[in-house]
């Protein structure tokens, strides 16, 4: 495949976090593009240093949607919690996690669809956090911030037209923005077997991204079908366009 795309470096700098970009410029399929400022996307913030916190509130974000579970949170606290912009939303429905098949989900794409299947409420309340958002920036994040925030960023980003191959390339940079973090996990392990599989755990590859969402096209009928399914009101669709979109004289 191309891995084309617009040649600008949107990775924030927020001293402690790794994995953090503006999805502004991205383009869209009609002409616009995602509007700077909008949606951010991060690893978890209980990595910023101060230095990091201060970028934060320059920005400034006005929601904070963190999608890790409790046990993350309480291990790692984010330094939002306190804040009336933060949310807490775990995107793993732990209820449903028995119907993971570890056989069907061998691959990043097979897990990634089968979460559309198991953790519908999840994405759907999401996806409504961030159209109902104040205006100002949005920031997206769960743990490394490249599976969960991925899912959930690539459904949003294609809602506002953006083509697939600009979001697998813009996927594929958490493997490269990780890599020190990633590189120091792998060192402390002693078992190879368990390192391979980390190692694995890890990739991004543009690949999984334009997978997961043709299967999406194919199984749901486009990523609108499915979130107006899974009970994102048409209303609240069009405001997510409204608040990611740049307007086009």
């Amino acid at each position: 495949m191309a891995h084309g795309g617009p040649e600008v470096d949107r990775r924030l700098r927020w001293a402690g976090c790794l994995n953090v970009r503006d999805l502004g410029g991205l383009p869209t399929n009609d002409g616009h593009r995602i509007r700077s400022g909008a949606l951010i996307r991060s690893d978890s913030p209980h990595w910023l240093s101060e230095q990091g916190m201060a970028a934060v509130r320059a920005v400034p974000v006005r929601l904070v949607l963190d999608l890790r579970s409790a046990d993350e949170v309480e291990r790692d606290p984010s330094p939002f919690v306190d804040s009336t912009a933060y949310r807490l939303l775990p995107l793993i429905d732990p209820s449903r996690e028995h119907e993971r098949d570890p056989d069907d989900e061998r691959s990043h794409p097979a897990t990634y669809i089968g979460s559309l299947r198991r953790n519908r409420e999840r994405i759907a309340a999401a996806v409504a956090e961030i159209a109902d958002a104040p205006d100002g920036a949005v920031l997206v994040h769960c743990h490394s911030g490249k599976d969960r925030t991925g899912i959930v960023v690539a459904l949003v980003l294609r809602m506002a037209g953006v083509d697939p191959e600009h979001i697998a390339v813009d996927y594929a940079l958490s493997a490269q923005c990780l890599q020190e973090r990633s590189d120091q996990w792998l060192a402390a392990i002693d078992d190879e077997r368990e390192r391979a599989r980390e190692r694995e755990m890890a990739r991004t590859d543009p690949e999984t991204m334009v997978e997961f969402l043709h299967a999406l096209d194919e199984q749901y009928g486009g990523v609108e079908s499915y979130l107006l399914d899974i009970g994102v009101s048409p209303e609240r669709l069009d405001r997510l366009r409204e608040r990611l979109l740049d307007q086009v004289d």
